[in-house]
């Protein structure tokens, strides 16, 4: 058997004061770094784990105390380093759970906590039981109020029978307020388009200033779509090609939550760019005022004012402006579902007599207490009424000006059974059908997106 020859204090094994050669097998070192670590004697465990390593570079056992104790005695860097060499030598989900839990906490102590939520989460996709998952989801959440540095990650990909919201009128003439106006054939890209989209939105948030009673951040977002038109579609509008309906929005800005009383105001300043078809199309900027409170043990009300200025990036340019005053009212019944309520009432100024309109939102949803099989179910509707009081089509005044009505529905399926590193899919079918005092805009909308989200 292979023998390690290591300087230890004797006072440990025996009441001698000095110190002394000691021999050990390999196992025996192990167990005694363990043991040391264990009971709290970090540098004994360092000891003995360097020379262990000494012995075999690769031995995980090493590595673990290393991970465990050097963080114990200020060198958190090199602890971490040494749980991630023990992460990519272990062999088994539980040997992994260790090592990754051990290499999140060096990188806490370092004050590296994104590097920290980031092991937790390589932790939870190797959790081998429940309660072990329960505790990492628990760890992760106290990391995040300590990070400065939060972000939201949403990715989806759908199939769509409208992804340029394009008209589905089954009129060969265009129709307005039930008087024909005039026949002719619409242009491919004006009608609806058919294929798949796929949307990435990244969100970020870093803390200047925070207490138990206050936090200001600065806040960055990307967002892209990208769209792939079907064989179809192409035929239909052969002179689009994909990157015609592709979009994109960057923003920046700084939010303050404030705590009065029972309730959170929140203020929001943002800065914000969008294209379409790779052109800049606007330039905006948003003020925003929330307010949020749970006005019992199961009922929490929101209440949110925004307004945004618009610089239309048109050969026409011109500024629009834009606001919104939104409410949501939610209540989790006794039996564990959750109904909500959401109303929206909208409204834009603009010199362009087409972009001035008013809009109502309403919106009543369920989420099912139990699963439905392996899902999650939250069933979701409502109607959104608009009016365009000053409508011009091709320059021409129409009387009363244009109104369209939409209805739309939606099942969102998550499933929590499939987690994977603390993320988990979520499937949503969706129908969207507008009807309109101008057939040009009746349209009807069908889509299947699968996203991801956090779970923790």
């Amino acid at each position: 058997m292979r023998r390690l020859i290591l300087s230890v204090v004797a006072a440990l094994l025996t009441s001698e004061a000095a110190s002394q050669a000691l021999e050990l097998s390999l196992e025996d070192g192990r167990v005694l770094a363990r043991q040391a670590a264990l009971n709290g004697q970090f540098q004994t465990a360092v000891d003995f784990a360097d020379a262990l390593l000494d012995a075999d570079p690769d031995d995980r056992v090493a590595l673990i105390v290393l991970a465990a104790s050097q963080p114990q005695i200020g060198e958190p860097r090199e602890g971490r380093r040494a749980g991630a060499r023990a992460f990519r030598l272990s062999q088994s989900e539980p040997e992994r759970y260790e090592a990754a839990r051990l290499t999140a906490l060096a990188a806490a102590n370092e004050e590296r906590y994104t590097l920290a939520q980031y092991w937790l989460r390589r932790a939870a996709i190797n959790a081998p039981n429940e309660q072990a998952l329960t505790q990492t989801r628990t760890d992760f959440r106290g990391i995040r109020r300590l990070n400065p540095l939060s972000f939201n990650i949403r990715a989806s990909a759908s199939p769509s029978s409208n992804l340029n919201g394009g008209s589905t009128s089954d009129e060969n003439c265009l129709v307005i307020n039930d008087q024909q106006d005039g026949c002719g054939i619409l242009s491919g890209d004006a009608e609806a388009l058919s294929g798949w989209d796929a949307t990435a939105d990244l969100s970020l948030n870093y803390a200047i200033s925070r207490n138990q009673r206050q936090a200001t951040f600065l806040t960055a977002r990307g967002y892209a779509r990208r769209v792939w038109l079907s064989n179809d579609a192409q035929e239909q509008a052969p002179d689009n090609s994909n990157s015609d309906f592709s979009s994109e929005i960057i923003e920046l800005g700084v939010r303050q939550q404030r705590q009065v009383a029972e309730s959170v105001l929140t203020g929001e300043a943002i800065f914000g760019w969008s294209w379409f078809g790779g052109q800049l199309t606007a330039q905006y900027v948003r003020g925003r005022l929330g307010y949020s409170r749970n006005i019992s043990e199961r009922t929490a009300i929101s209440v949110t004012g925004q307004i945004d200025s618009i610089e239309i990036q048109s050969s026409s340019k011109r500024t629009n402006t834009a606001s919104t005053l939104s409410g949501t009212l939610s209540h989790s019944l006794e039996n564990g579902a959750r109904v909500f309520g959401t109303l929206s009432l909208s409204g834009q100024s603009s010199d362009q007599p087409n972009e001035q309109f008013e809009a109502a939102t309403f919106q009543l949803g369920y989420t099912l207490a139990e699963p439905v099989g392996p899902a999650q179910l939250t069933i979701a509707g409502g109607v959104a009424l608009s009016d365009y009081p000053n409508y011009n089509f091709f320059a021409t005044p129409i009387q009363g000006g244009r109104q369209d009505t939409r209805l739309f529905a939606n099942v969102s399926a998550e499933f929590p059974d499939v987690e994977y590193g603390g993320f988990i899919p979520v499937l949503t079918a969706s129908y969207q059908d507008a009807t309109s005092n101008i057939s040009r805009f009746e349209r009807d909308t069908l889509s299947l997106r699968f996203s991801i989200r956090s779970s923790f």
